[in-house]
Parts: structure tokens; sequence; C-alpha cells
């Protein structure tokens, strides 16, 4: 029984030790990594992924896009993926948590979806609580279906990252 306990102390232990790893953010800690990341797909318009990256010297946030677009008339689509990292001040870094925080009061009730629309996912993970939720076109009805916050995140972030001046991006 002795060597039961002293195998489970230690296999609970190493698995509180992993680290959360992210290819944009690196390792995850107390103090380091990945925040969140919004994932935003519209129907039409392509795809923007954001996260929120602390670290000891510098936040940024990083913004992958994908935008598709028909090559020369024909049935062919072909995807343009762009990858960028914006510094962000400390300041910048307080608001976007704020408007994260806001966010993740989400209703897990929704039930509203359609066939067009954009659909967005958040994922988090906040000591050892790890969450990922995904809402049909919060943009519609965002206060009645109580993802108000979720909408200001997300069109924030579209705004801070420019992507409000590209045509073929477009928010919904």
């Amino acid at each position: 029984m002795k060597y039961i306990f002293l195998i489970l102390t230690f296999l609970s232990t190493a698995a509180l030790s992993i680290e959360w790893a992210d290819e944009d953010c690196g390792q995850w800690n107390a103090y380091k990594g990945k925040v969140f990341s919004l994932d935003i797909g519209t129907s039409f318009h392509g795809r923007a992924l954001f996260k929120l990256c602390k670290s000891e010297t510098q936040n940024f946030i990083s913004v992958l896009t994908t935008q598709s677009s028909r090559k020369d008339e024909v049935k062919e689509i072909v995807e343009t993926t762009t990858r960028k990292h914006i510094n962000i001040s400390k300041e910048e870094y307080e608001k976007i948590f704020n408007l994260y925080e806001v966010a993740l009061q989400y209703n897990t009730l929704d039930k509203s979806s359609g066939t067009d629309g954009s659909n967005w996912c958040i994922e988090s993970q906040r000591s050892f609580t790890y969450t990922k939720a995904c809402f049909w076109t919060p943009s519609y009805n965002s206060e009645e279906r109580g993802l108000k916050g979720l909408n200001d995140l997300g069109s924030y972030l579209w705004e801070f990252a420019n992507l409000s001046k590209n045509k073929e991006m477009r928010l919904y």
C-alpha cells in the first residue's frame, strides 16, 4: 500500500509540473506564456487568431490571419497566411486583459447558430482551470445572448491589429 501511495504521489506532482507550450508565446507558467487565444473564423472573409502573450520583459499580441481568394476567376482558392507580433505597453496589456476577463463571463447556455456568419472560440488557462468555448457570431444580439464581453474583446483586437483596414477581412 505504501508503494501505491508513493507512485500516486509522484505521478500527481509530475502532472502538475507540465508546462503549456505555445509556438508564439513560449512556455506557460505563472509569469509568462499565453494568457488566452481568440480564434475568429468568418464564412467568407478569412480567419484571425489572436493570442495575448506575457513575458518578464515584453508583452505582445500574436496575430495569425488567413485570407482566402479566388485565383484568376477560376474555382481554385488560394489561402494567404500572415503572422505578426505586436508589442504592447503595460497599459495596453491591462486594457486587453480586462476585456478578456469580462469576455470570460460568457453565457454557456447560448444555443444560437446559423449557416453563415462567424465562429468565435476563446481559450484560456487560469491556474489549473482550462476553458474553451465557441460561439456563432457573437455580434448578433450580443447583449441578449450574454456575449457582449466576448464581442467587445474581439472587436477591440480586430481594430488593434488594423484588420478593419483590410477590405478582404471583415468582422461579423
